[in-house]
């Protein structure tokens, strides 16, 4: 392409975009990010062999492993609980403990621009969800008032999965967690798709650590993946 015919592309974009609703803007950043997502999975060199229809099909291959263990399973973003319930279900171990953490208030930045999920969303006034277990615990409020007072059981195993969506709570958590990441630890994302929060922030924990993992199972569009650390 030549360079007038790229600045005509360029100016032609310009007058598209000025027409078109932020929504359907979204529609086709989000087109691009899975295409960057792809790119991003071959650039760790992370192998995907089978990928399958949906979220609890991502949580079954990760709690065939570890369904009968004293797991230590931490989630962050707990919203309504339905994953907890899930995994209250899966872990059949009487010592397995459950750690929930969200503010239930939302989110406290928005994640994209143009975007559904602005401020707020997901907030449930505060209020959190039931989960009939006794081996389920609960810990109200933003990440980064929480985690620091807070000290992980012993454990011989770590399960954990991130609902947190954005970049800084993601980060965050990874920070506060990093001592207990180790060979055999299991880690979920739950929105790969914005490339600027969760892989952004896992790569970077991957750089600084220098530890490797291997992916486990993830959905049809990579967008929600369970990894397995290697050490």
């Amino acid at each position: 392409m030549t360079n007038a015919l790229l600045r005509n592309f360029k100016r032609a974009c310009t007058v598209v975009g000025a027409r078109l609703p932020a929504a359907r803007l979204h529609g086709l950043q989000m087109v691009l990010n899975y295409m960057k997502l792809g790119a991003w999975m071959r650039a760790r060199g992370f192998r995907v062999s089978r990928r399958v229809v949906d979220r609890e099909a991502v949580f079954e291959a990760a709690a065939r492993l570890v369904r009968d263990e004293p797991v230590l399973y931490l989630e962050f973003g707990v919203f309504r609980g339905e994953s907890l319930r899930y995994w209250s279900a899966a872990l059949r171990h009487p010592d397995a403990r459950l750690h929930g953490f969200d503010s239930f208030e939302g989110l406290p930045e928005d994640l994209d621009v143009g975007g559904p999920h602005v401020k707020g969303t997901f907030d449930l006034g505060g209020v959190p969800p039931v989960v009939d277990d006794p081996r389920v615990t609960l810990f109200k409020g933003w990440f980064d008032r929480v985690l620091p007072g807070y000290e992980a059981p012993r454990h011989d195993r770590l399960v954990v999965v991130m609902d947190a969506d954005l970049y800084s709570s993601t980060t965050c958590v990874l920070g506060k967690l990093r001592p207990h990441i180790k060979e055999g630890t299991l880690i979920y994302f739950d929105n790969m798709s914005r490339p600027e929060h969760e892989p952004r922030a896992f790569g970077e924990f991957m750089d600084a650590t220098g530890l490797r993992f291997e992916v486990l199972s993830a959905d049809q569009p990579l967008n929600r993946v369970f990894f397995r650390c290697l050490g």
